[in-house]
């Protein structure tokens, strides 16, 4: 439920040199792209909601032979890219737009319930587009380089309740279900919200705090029954062997029965994005 994609002109512009653990990322966009798709092959999976500026995500769909694609768009701002509403709104009738998100409202100092948002949810209501959003927070020092209005208390989870009671039937999914942060807010907006899911993105892989967090959120969402819910994703950014690494730490849970790995790593999805379950 979580790729990212870039073009030669971005690659590389917001992520670190090397991740956590001193690896470095891919060297340009193509042998990104080429990593990423091996990677979905090797690992048997059979769909990915690719976000990125929109002509990197319309290279990814060109180069995809075997339909994996999901068609995303990352906006950090509504006017990223040049759109407006109307624009946008053509976008997804021409079906280059599947899923609205990744929305890294954080990152430029807002939230998805500003007024600023409300003409893309309004298209997105309209027209049956799964919403995505950023909850949590970002990379180390970001506010310092390329994100200079992210705060960390825009990515609450509870800061987005305005728009689940506004659009009660937009399918919206919080990434990284609240990140370190703002887990236990990103549960407690699943109970009161029954059609909200979450995706554990980044969580599983990017450092060992992350994995100590989201085990125990994974830990809580099946306590509290809310585990059809929670779906997979890397959010692997410049790193491919992310997606790996993330498959390989869930099915490391052993608190997780074999049912509940399958769940999350395509049932649940497939339930929210209206595919045929395996």
């Amino acid at each position: 439920m979580h790729v990212h994609s870039y073009t030669e002109s971005d690659f590389g512009n917001r992520e670190p040199a090397a991740d956590h653990y001193g690896n470095k990322g891919s060297k340009n966009a193509a042998s990104h792209r080429a990593a990423c798709f091996a990677a979905f092959k090797k690992l048997n999976i059979v769909k990915a909601v690719v976000s990125g500026n929109p002509q990197s995500v319309e290279d990814w769909a060109a180069h995809d032979s075997s339909n994996r694609i999901i068609k995303g768009v990352l906006m950090f701002n509504p006017g990223d890219y040049g759109l407006d509403s109307i624009k946008f709104e053509q976008m997804v009738k021409d079906k280059k737009i599947e899923v609205f998100g990744e929305i890294g409202a954080y990152y430029g100092g807002t939230t998805l319930s500003d007024s600023i948002w409300q003409p893309y949810l309004r298209i997105c209501e309209k027209y049956d587009i799964p919403v995505a959003v950023h909850t949590g927070g970002g990379d180390p020092g970001g506010t310092y380089s390329w994100s200079p209005r992210a705060r960390l208390k825009l990515g609450d989870p509870y800061l987005i309740e305005d728009v689940l009671v506004k659009y009660p039937k937009i399918r919206i999914y919080l990434m990284h279900a609240g990140g370190e942060e703002w887990h236990e807010h990103a549960l407690r907006l699943m109970a009161y919200y029954p059609q909200l899911y979450t995706d554990v993105a980044v969580m599983l892989w990017v450092e060992p705090n992350t994995q100590r967090t989201v085990t125990e959120f994974l830990k809580h969402a099946k306590q509290a029954g809310y585990l059809k819910r929670v779906m997979f994703g890397s959010d692997e950014m410049v790193w491919p062997y992310a997606i790996e690494k993330s498959v390989q730490f869930l099915n490391s849970l052993s608190f997780l029965t074999k049912k509940d790995k399958e769940d999350i790593l395509y049932n649940n999805a497939a339930a929210f994005l209206r595919l045929k379950k395996k």
